[in-house]
């Protein structure tokens, strides 16, 4: 129809691939957007059917910590928010659709980089050592500690390595959806809560918040 032939199509699709507009998804081989498009402001939520299965219950534990509760996944070197649910009284952390924050510094990102698949997860942080290596000297033992509570407690907290005023809670999203890996995060101020809330109160909240939805998903 375009008039374009296979060579080209194919140097577009992977340079589309590389920049991160299109994905592929290993089990069909089939190429979808990409997470890169919500930077530009596409609504990639739509094909994750994450909105209808859990905002009832991500709006209770919104209300319930007075924060936001998020879904992101991997845009390259960073993390997208590709969901935010908060209630009236949440605080005033409310990341947009679509925007933006590192990987290294905040709970959502060491929740996704944890759940990538081993192979791609490997080649990411090297990438980011190669790229961001301050940020990945000051901040690779968190990254490693995040890893580590996942392991054991099934989620991560982090305060104050991204903002000082900020504290997170974040979980992976066990399966992929659609080829992406998620993770759900739950943001507070830092002033407002302790290390001990987050990881006896409001990470187990948020955990079983996700299996839920993992439950309801069928990807349990």
């Amino acid at each position: 129809m375009l008039g374009m032939s296979r060579p080209t199509v194919s140097r577009l699709t992977f340079t589309l691939v590389g920049l991160g507009y299109l994905r592929r998804d290993m089990q069909t081989g089939k190429y979808a957007l990409g997470p890169a498009v919500l930077s530009l402001g596409y609504p990639l939520l739509s094909q994750l059917m994450l909105r209808q299965v859990g905002a009832h219950e991500m709006l209770k534990l919104a209300a319930y910590a007075n924060g936001p509760v998020s879904v992101g996944t991997r845009d390259r070197l960073q993390a997208v928010y590709v969901e935010t649910v908060h209630s009236r009284e949440s605080n005033e952390t409310r990341p947009g659709i679509g925007s933006t924050r590192p990987l290294l510094r905040t709970a959502m990102g060491r929740a996704i980089l944890y759940g990538l698949p081993q192979a791609e997860r490997g080649s990411v942080l090297k990438q980011l050592e190669r790229h961001l290596s301050d940020e990945w000297a000051q901040h690779r033992e968190g990254v490693a500690q995040a890893f580590e509570d996942i392991e054991s407690r099934g989620f991560c907290c982090v305060a104050g390595a991204w903002r000082s005023s900020l504290a997170a809670v974040a979980v992976p999203l066990s399966t992929p959806i659609n080829g992406m890996s998620l993770a759900f995060n739950l943001t507070v101020s830092s002033h407002t809560t302790t290390s001990q809330a987050l990881y006896e109160d409001l990470g187990p909240r948020l955990l079983a918040l996700v299996q839920g939805i993992e439950g309801m998903l069928g990807v349990v």
